[in-house]
């Protein structure tokens, strides 16, 4: 039995090794089949993980019946009674079950059940991928044995894809990636990701847990390490061209804030990790300026035009965000090295209560300008009226949520529950938008909404499933954190993606890259379980 589960925990690392380090960096003929190429790298890895690890708790399972049938275990000795064993499974696992009872009926009640299955179309999100990534979770967090050699893995891959797109920003052909390509398509493909989006939504992910791995980190080469891997990334962040970025990058920044309000070490702490972004930031500006006059760099003559990253990198911003970043580490410092008292706490109480109640009242006031239909408000109120969303809104992205939200709600009952089909959003928006959307430029295959996404791929049950696993495994790593920080990049991790996936969409890519970080996540809880068991 030692040697099989032996066996399945190096399966389990070597799939990591794979997903972790490999399959960022992964593409096949430039950009042309990119996605296609993620889609089957992952099929391969993740069939083989799972198969594998069949066989081999299959053959366990023999082992250990045969061990009771010869009278060398007790029967029954480990058994427990059915209702104590319900009340140990863990909330994730019960949306993970539901996720999976989702896909299921998704796929058997779809509209076109082959698309739904297979998945060839759109992003390829059939139910082959989700099956796979909801057995890649499973499985890693039942036999994965983490360990620091993924942080090396993970430092080094994310490395080289923030190097990619640096390099790219500049007018540099890395790879080749953009030989053939229309001139006005380069713009929409970076680093070895694939699209801008994706790429934006990756370091969503891969940023979060970096600079928790800055701020845990205590020895010098390791920051040293965290370090530039931020640099890259922040840079890298910025070059993608996608303001998406921003909403996920600047949730971890509030998450962690939670999480540091507590004493002066982790005050300081998170102050360090703010000014590696500055830093990052004020280098980007610095090679702005230097770069000014090579002209021959497209994506970084598309970057000159965004205004919020162009804001982000001014001159008086920068030196402002400065300014008081080092005074408010020069006070930590020094009332950490005096003894000073400062009302941690107290702080962060009044200031996330004070963020609450103003991000409440921000979305109440959203929703009821947008839900009010073509009422227009007066008087006092009338600034409602600037809140409406607008068809131009995020390139595009408000008519595409404004028709899916009509179609939604045009849907029957049934379908309202369980959805139309995996991978069918585009039929879904056409058969009932589709007259709306005639003068529309290009074919919608996503909402560039999740929320919307699932709403109509698997419905209300399908939202809530996949949703419910994504908060409730933030929450209890955030729980857990208290006695093992690391598991605070679980929580800012996940709601960092969370954040940014309210304007982005799942891929061929994410979605396994998300399940994957799940399934670490799920083992590091495992490990740290097991570890105060054996203590206890």
């Amino acid at each position: 039995m030692k040697s099989i589960t032996k066996m399945e925990g190096t399966i389990a690392s070597l799939f990591v090794i794979l997903m972790l380090g490999f399959f960022p960096l992964f593409f096949q003929d430039g950009y042309f089949n990119i996605a296609e190429a993620k889609m089957m790298f992952f099929y391969f890895c993740g069939a083989g993980l799972t198969v594998l690890t069949a066989v081999l708790a299959g053959t366990g399972y023999l082992q250990e019946r045969k061990a009771i049938n010869t009278g060398k275990k007790a029967a029954g000795s480990d058994k427990k009674d059915l209702k104590e064993r319900l009340k140990q499974i863990p909330l994730e696992s019960w949306f993970t079950i539901g996720l999976a009872l989702a896909v299921v009926i998704a796929t058997v009640c779809s509209v076109n059940p082959s698309e739904s299955f297979y998945g060839t179309d759109g992003r390829h999100l059939g139910a082959i991928m989700f099956a796979l990534c909801i057995a890649v979770y499973v499985i890693l967090g039942k036999y994965l044995r983490p360990g620091i050699w993924m942080a090396w893995i993970f430092l080094v891959s994310g490395c080289l894809v923030s190097l990619v797109l640096i390099l790219q920003f500049w007018g540099v052909n890395v790879f080749h990636l953009w030989d053939d390509m229309l001139p006005e398509q380069i713009g929409m493909f970076a680093s070895t990701i694939g699209n801008v989006n994706a790429c934006g939504t990756y370091f969503c992910m891969i940023l979060p847990v970096g600079m928790v791995l800055y701020y845990l980190s205590d020895g010098l080469l390791s920051r040293v390490l965290y370090g530039i891997f931020l640099t890259l990334g922040f840079y890298g962040a910025y070059a993608s061209n996608t303001d998406g970025w921003i909403l996920g990058v600047g949730t971890s920044f509030f998450v962690m804030l939670w999480f540091s309000l507590k004493n002066h070490d982790y005050a300081r702490r998170f102050l360090e990790v703010c000014l590696m972004f500055w830093g990052a930031s004020l280098i980007l500006k610095v090679t702005l300026v230097a770069g000014a006059e090579k002209t021959d760099a497209f994506m970084k003559q598309l970057f000159l035009g965004l205004r919020i990253q162009n804001f982000m990198v001014s001159k008086s911003v920068l030196l402002a965000e400065g300014i008081f970043l080092f005074l408010l580490l020069f006070l930590v410092i020094s009332a950490e090295k005096k003894g000073w008292g400062i009302p941690y706490l107290k702080i962060r109480k009044v200031f996330f209560i004070f963020a609450a109640v103003l991000f409440g009242f921000a979305a109440a006031a959203v929703l009821a300008a947008n839900l009010s239909g073509e009422k227009q408000w007066e008087g006092m109120f009338q600034w409602m009226n600037r809140l409406k969303l607008q068809d131009n809104f995020g390139s595009g992205r408000g008519v595409i949520w404004k028709q899916t939200w009509i179609a939604w709600k045009k849907l029957p009952v049934g379908r309202k529950f369980f959805g139309y089909g995996l991978n069918t959003f585009h039929l879904f928006l056409y058969e009932y938008q589709g007259a709306e959307l005639a003068s529309y430029g290009g074919r919608i295959v996503d909402p560039h909404n999740e929320l919307l996404q699932f709403l109509s791929i698997t419905g209300i049950f399908g939202a809530v499933s996949y949703f419910g696993l994504l908060i409730s495994s933030a929450v209890s790593a955030g729980k857990q954190s208290r006695h093992y920080p690391v598991l605070m990049m679980g929580t800012v991790m996940i709601l960092s993606y969370m954040a940014q996936s309210m304007v982005n969409n799942p891929t061929a890519f994410l979605t396994p890259t998300l399940f994957l970080y799940l399934g670490i996540l799920k083992s590091l809880q495992r490990h740290y379980k097991e570890k105060t068991f054996l203590k206890g």
